[in-house]
């Protein structure tokens, strides 16, 4: 560059102030850079007035302007290099500040959990320390009562009861304590065989002892004596358990009877919610009237009675417990001979009912009973207070019914049956459809045999079950429990002929209406669920659910709502949405024309997914979101089955995609040879367009109306995208293969006329400019050849390589005659020149043959979607 030495040729002051590194800072517009450099050497040459332009200065100008920025690049770069160096070393001394802060934390750490671990081990010696102390106590007092026992029973074997009968007439406090030896005695007799003189001293003592406390307590009810009637009530507790005490009472108050034997309340036995209680589609009938009033009594009776029972019994809830539980069971045996769905929206209705009750009761007893007189002088406890013994009696009513996973099964199995009805009836119908297919129906045939093992058993129970199974659980939990009312339960008598046919005239009612709008079908014949159906099912489930709340206790919860959501994405999914979308990937590869059953289908899916997740975060979310696990569990299983369900839609829609390309492709195949050289031209002067034209439009537009049905937004927009650029695509190599004359070229721009106002439907824009251009590109057939020139400088044509407009122009019939080659500038050769050839190269770049502008999208974006075209692409210049 020496000539950037020659000071003739030395940039002026306005130029070297321009190439400062401020001028790069921003964004620097190159047309601008380059005027404001070359507006000084123009100005030089028009000071001179010299008519023939001189190039030099400009080439001496810009070789010192390059030599300049070239060595401020070299400067800046150095400058950058010097900024990286001080930036790792920076970061460097950053990442070992922090890796010593870590060390010195870790330190930390270390040290405080060697503290929680001292301190731990000191906590856990007291604890220890303080259980032994505690067993040595209980030992203690264990050893000194047993001693007393010993002692009591060997004076009963030497006919001595003097100490124990002195005790017996110390008051209160005596009778209190001879109970509880009394009890004690007669439980040692029990385990001593060997001495029958001694044991049958000590039944007649107790004999004795319980006949003189029931008098005191009959005086004493009859006197209107509540104390009276509390310490008797007591010391029979702690006697025998009280059960001859709250006999007396019970025989003698007017509620226990006046009350209705249960055997004998017909309605009771056969209500006319049966029907209802089974029906899923009806709102689960109110509590049991018979119940309800049973409850209203109780409340009236211990609102009434509240002081005397509170003060006087030691469990005050137990005096009611066995009329409850009477009529629960009834309640339940009758519901479980109509059906599972019957049987738990009884369970869950009387547990509700009953919990409203003993709230009341709680309240009733907690206004009149102090927790301080729960214990005896001793200090030992005697009775529990109020709201523990409701609690308990609670438990015990409830126990047979939902210990261990005995409710959970009930759901689990109510939930496949009505699941299973209404899956099933689309299982058969698809079914149905595959019968003149030889294509495989195993897993149809397998998930049919899979819902009626279970839909059968959970809506009607089986006719050789056994009516008492209910009062047989009851019967084997009640001996079990702590209830001292242990009494046999009563076998409920066989429902007469007539009360049978009445059940299953419920059954079947319940059962015609679950089936009822089902499933719909399409033109094609394709089954899938109705919404209504799907809704059904979601509001099934979340039934089950608040069932689920009121009946399983707060640790078994989450695990039994995990259980029965199961139940749902595995029919949801597995037995319906998988099934029918595997069918119609089906029908996708074994069917030439689309049928167009995809976008129902599709459709149905989508609205499903949305369905099950808002059901998911309104009725699940709120119920395990304190349970982390459960939570990860239940939603990884909702996002396992979204993301499969998703991952079909994208195959279907491909597979869609496929089969209306080929179909599009098939159709503008049936185009013939002569469409475009028609013998008639008056004929196709008034034709409104080809066939294969028709046919394609035809088509398109009943694809469009089937995806606007089924997709949106951005989904439905990328799907006609595809579809548009595909057919565009056919197009452009479609109307390579045809010889047009005039009439002809008619023809032609009717075809793409058709075919831009069918896409237009789509409102693309992109789409629209493609096909403009194609509509462009058809006019070349019709114009006069000395109007060509014009419109090939013109519009997107003048952006189009001539090699890309040759093989269109070719198929003029005019071609030759009109020497049209000379318009593109393209001899004509009996051998075709070669690629290299057709694109002249040099300093390795393809050299422009024509103006393009360099920022049109639409062109770019059809350069992307042409990538296996290398004839077409090559046609375009791109910048």
């Amino acid at each position: 560059m020496a000539a950037s030495n020659n000071p003739f040729y030395e940039l002026s002051p306005d130029i070297k102030k321009l190439l400062a590194i401020e001028t790069f800072r921003e964004n620097v517009s190159t047309t601008d850079f380059i005027e404001r450099i070359s507006s000084g050497v123009i100005e030089q040459m028009d000071s001179k007035s010299t008519t023939a332009f001189d190039s030099k200065p400009f080439i001496r100008t810009f070789e010192s302007v390059l030599e300049e920025l070239h060595q401020l690049r070299t400067r800046v770069q150095h400058q950058c290099n010097e900024l990286e160096s001080s930036a790792q070393a920076a970061e460097s001394e950053y990442k070992r500040n922090i890796t010593d802060l870590h060390g010195a934390f870790d330190s930390v750490y270390r040290s405080y959990d060697s503290l929680e671990s001292r301190i731990g081990d000191v906590g856990k010696t007291a604890i220890r320390i303080g259980e032994q102390l505690e067993t040595i106590d209980k030992e203690r007092s264990k050893a000194s009562e047993s001693r007393d026992i010993i002692e009591y029973f060997m004076e009963f074997q030497d006919g001595n009861t003097e100490r124990l009968d002195s005790l017996r007439q110390g008051g209160e406090e005596g009778q209190l304590k001879t109970a509880i030896i009394g009890r004690r005695l007669s439980a040692v007799a029990k385990e001593v065989d060997n001495d029958t003189d001694a044991k049958f001293a000590i039944e007649k003592f107790c004999e004795s002892f319980e006949k003189e406390i029931l008098e005191e307590f009959d005086k004493a009810y009859e006197g209107n004596d509540p104390r009276g009637m509390a310490h008797c009530a007591k010391v029979l507790f702690e006697f025998n358990g009280g059960a001859s005490c709250v006999q007396i009472y019970v025989n003698q108050h007017e509620f226990f009877m006046s009350n209705m034997k249960i055997e004998e309340i017909d309605q009771v036995r056969y209500s006319e919610d049966n029907a209802d209680l089974s029906n899923p589609n009806v709102v689960p009938p109110e509590v049991d009237t018979s119940l309800v009033k049973l409850y209203d009594d109780i409340r009236i009776t211990v609102r009434r009675e509240a002081s005397i029972i509170s003060n006087v019994f030691p469990q005050p809830a137990t005096l009611t417990a066995l009329e409850i539980q009477d009529h629960i069971e009834v309640l339940l045996s009758r519901s479980q001979k109509c059906s599972h769905l019957a049987y738990l929206r009884t369970l869950a209705s009387t547990h509700a009912e009953t919990k409203r009750l003993i709230e009341n009761l709680k309240f009733y007893c907690d206004k009149e009973v102090s927790l301080k007189d729960a214990a005896d002088v001793n200090g030992l406890v005697t009775s529990a207070s109020p709201d523990e013994t409701l609690d308990r009696c609670m438990d015990d009513l409830f126990v047979p019914y939902t210990e261990g996973d005995r409710y959970l099964q009930k759901e689990t199995e109510s939930l496949s049956g009505l699941f299973g009805n209404i899956v099933s009836e689309f299982l058969s119908a698809m079914q149905r459809r595959k019968m003149t297919s030889t294509r495989n129906q195993s897993v149809l045939t397998r998930t049919l045999n899979q819902i009626s093992s279970t839909s059968t058993a959970a809506i009607l129970t089986p006719s050789g079950s056994s009516p008492s199974a209910l009062n047989e659980i009851a019967n084997q939990s009640t001996v079990n429990s702590t209830n001292p009312f242990e009494k046999k339960q009563p076998q409920q008598p066989q429902p007469q002929q007539q009360q049978y046919q009445q059940q299953q005239q419920y059954h079947q009612q319940a059962s015609r209406t679950v089936d009822a709008n089902t499933i719909t079908v399409d033109d094609s014949g394709f089954t899938l669920l109705s919404p209504d159906a799907i809704m059904r099912i979601l509001r099934i489930h979340a039934e089950a659910v608040i069932r689920c709340v009121e009946l399983e206790d707060q640790q078994a919860l989450v695990t039994s709502l995990g259980q029965i959501y199961n139940v749902l994405v595995d029919f949801v999914g597995h037995k319906y949405l998988n099934i029918a979308m595997d069918e119609i990937l089906d029908d996708l590869s074994n069917v030439k024309e689309p049928e167009l059953a995809c976008f129902p289908v599709i459709k149905s899916a989508t609205d499903i997914t949305q369905l099950m997740q808002k059901h998911f975060e309104s009725a699940m979310l709120p119920l395990i979101i304190g349970t982390p696990s459960t939570h990860r569990d239940l939603l990884s299983l909702k996002n396992s089955f979204m993301a499969t369900i998703e991952r079909k839609i994208n195959v279907v829609l491909q597979k869609s995609i496929d089969g209306i390309t080929y179909w599009l492709s098939e159709l503008l195949s049936r185009q013939k040879k002569n469409d475009f050289k028609p013998k008639d031209e008056e004929g196709a002067m008034m034709s409104m367009g080809t066939l294969p034209c028709m046919q394609s439009v035809d088509f398109i537009t009943r694809v469009y109306r089937a995806a606007s049905q089924s997709l949106q937004g951005k989904n439905f927009e990328a799907f006609l995208r595809r579809v548009g650029n595909a057919f565009h695509s056919m197009l452009l190599e479609h109307f390579k293969k045809f010889n047009v004359t005039p009439t002809g070229g008619l023809l032609v721009t009717k075809d793409i006329a058709k075919y831009q106002e069918v896409i237009r439907m789509f409102k693309l824009p992109g789409l629209d400019e493609r096909f403009e251009m194609l509509r462009q590109l058809g006019n070349i057939f019709v114009v006069k050849p000395e109007i060509l020139k014009s419109i090939l400088s013109e519009g997107y044509l003048a952006r189009l390589d001539p090699s890309v407009l040759y093989p269109y122009l070719e198929k003029r019939i005019d071609f030759k005659t009109a020497k049209l080659d000379r318009l593109l500038g393209i001899s004509i050769d009996e051998n075709p020149p070669s690629k290299e050839e057709q694109s002249p190269v040099k300093n390795g770049k393809p050299q422009r043959r024509s103006l393009f502008v360099n920022d049109n999208e639409v062109l770019k974006d059809i350069m992307k979607n042409y990538t296996n075209n290398r004839d077409f692409l090559a046609a375009f210049n791109l910048s």
